[in-house]
């Protein structure tokens, strides 16, 4: 008996570290699935819908130890409009209706979706331009069955041009047991 707890143990432990590797791997791959598409209002400012997709996405509930694999689309919508003293208004929004996955480990398995609700928020962009801000946006992870919510956080940095175009390029995610705030940094 004792020896079989230890084998699932150890079983386990490889599993976890497996996950942890391929995690790295995906995650480098997940920086080259953003894709973006502007519009632009004259006069008005510019918005720019983003998509990144998670085609596997291994990541680490830290909430109860889950290793859930996602996939799906996230959607960031971001709206520039200029402002009388020669900055801009960025809007940002998030939302992860598409996301999910599943436990891989422990068994048994429980299945994971993104909320479908959005998250927003806003921050003023001084000149000069271009301007590189990061921004945090999160999602809701809701399981399928006996295990907390946990938050997938996602780091994006936008380089905000002269005429008010957004360039997102994705950074990093992480999961959380708390519920983040949105924020933004300037960084150059």
């Amino acid at each position: 008996m004792r020896h079989g707890r230890q084998h699932r143990r150890v079983l386990f432990l490889a599993v976890l570290m497996l996950a942890a590797a391929l995690s790295v791997l995906v995650g480098v791959q997940v920086a080259g699935t953003a894709t973006a598409q502007a519009s632009e209002r004259p006069g008005r400012g510019t918005t720019v819908r983003t998509t990144i997709n998670l085609p596997a996405f291994v990541v680490d509930n830290l909430c109860n130890a889950d290793v859930v694999n996602l996939h799906g689309d996230l959607h960031i919508v971001t709206t520039t409009t200029p402002t009388g003293n020669g900055g801009y208004t960025v809007r940002s929004t998030a939302i992860a209706r598409d996301l999910q996955g599943n436990r891989i480990a422990p068994a048994p398995a429980i299945r994971y979706h993104g909320d479908d609700g959005e998250n927003s928020f806003s921050y003023y962009a001084p000149p000069p331009f271009p301007s590189t801000h990061r921004d945090v946006h999160w999602t809701t992870l809701i399981p399928q069955g006996n295990a907390p919510r946990m938050f997938l956080v996602l780091v994006l940095r936008e380089t905000i041009a002269p005429d008010g175009t957004v360039v997102p390029v994705f950074e990093r995610a992480y999961l959380t047991c708390q519920q983040p705030s949105c924020s933004d940094e300037r960084i150059s």
